[in-house]
């Protein structure tokens, strides 16, 4: 069993290194996947300092309040159609990436899983950045997360479902500080990157110093939603429920909140620098 599964990876990677060696300009291309991702966490950590100093009336820290921010900007509509390009480019990385995985553990269904998610939410961003590009209709602002809750909440259980999926949310979150931030597991899918920042040079070190700090703060934002979900559930009260956006708005409206906000938004910033440095050391091939 053992050698069949060392063939059938043998065939992936001898797969993907022929299409790389004959398409050589695919590596580029996806990369640039990786820099829109990081104009939108970029833009939301941004957004978050305003919330924490009270001074965001109405943009959105959220990636669809990313793509508003570009859309009133000047020359926004054209860099929207390069922002809807690289977000598609992301999503067709992450379908690759699920179809080479090779394996039926825990650990394998878990990444075919994250990655299916994490595609299809970058492909729904795409369409709303491409929407805003090509018709000028700007991004509806909109709880999402508040709307999905009260419309899952109307059925049978679901209550529980609710809650089962905050609880997933902040388990999310967890993974996110614990395996990908302190553990800097996210090493493993860079070019010769080591996850002890003194083992590498000053550049990579750097590098591994933002995904740390970026990996923390996305999990922390990522469990604040879970957490208001969860509490939506137990007070059986969609209007509870909170996304990116309104989740940091509703922390900060106290001292402490405020600074957890900071850190958040601190977070948000350092993935966006982590995405758009990290871009150089991705390959198809790893």
């Amino acid at each position: 069993m053992s050698d069949q599964s060392s063939t059938a990876d043998e065939a992936v990677a001898g797969a993907v290194d022929d299409i790389v060696e004959r398409h050589p300009w695919l590596e580029q291309v996806f990369q640039l996947g990786w820099v829109a991702k990081a104009l939108v966490y970029g833009l939301m950590g941004f957004t978050a300092i305003q919330i924490a100093r009270q001074t965001a009336a109405s943009d959105e820290a959220s990636p669809e309040g990313s793509v508003a921010v570009v859309a009133e900007a000047s020359f926004g509509r054209p860099l929207l159609g390069v922002l809807t390009v690289g977000l598609l480019l992301y999503f067709v990385w992450r379908l690759v990436s699920v179809a080479v995985i090779r394996g039926n553990g825990l650990d394998e269904w878990a990444h075919r899983v994250g990655y299916a998610f994490s595609g299809i939410f970058y492909l729904l961003l795409a369409y709303t950045a491409g929407k805003a590009a090509f018709t000028g209709v700007d991004p509806e602002e909109s709880n999402t997360v508040e709307s999905l809750s009260k419309s899952v909440m109307e059925v049978t259980a679901g209550r529980t479902m609710v809650g089962l999926a905050g609880l997933v949310t902040i388990g999310v979150g967890g993974f996110f500080v614990v395996h990908k931030g302190l553990q800097r597991s996210f090493t493993d899918d860079l070019i010769s990157v080591r996850s002890e920042p003194s083992h590498n040079e000053p550049k990579r070190a750097a590098l591994v110093v933002a995904g740390v700090v970026g990996w923390i703060g996305r999990g922390v934002v990522t469990a604040l939603v879970g957490f208001f979900v969860v509490r939506a559930a137990v007070r059986f009260d969609p209007n509870e429920a909170r996304g990116f956006d309104q989740s940091l708005r509703q922390a900060a409206e106290s001292g402490l909140g405020t600074a957890l906000v900071v850190v958040c938004a601190v977070g948000l910033i350092a993935y966006g620098v982590f995405c758009l440095v990290s871009h150089r050391f991705r390959t198809l091939e790893e």
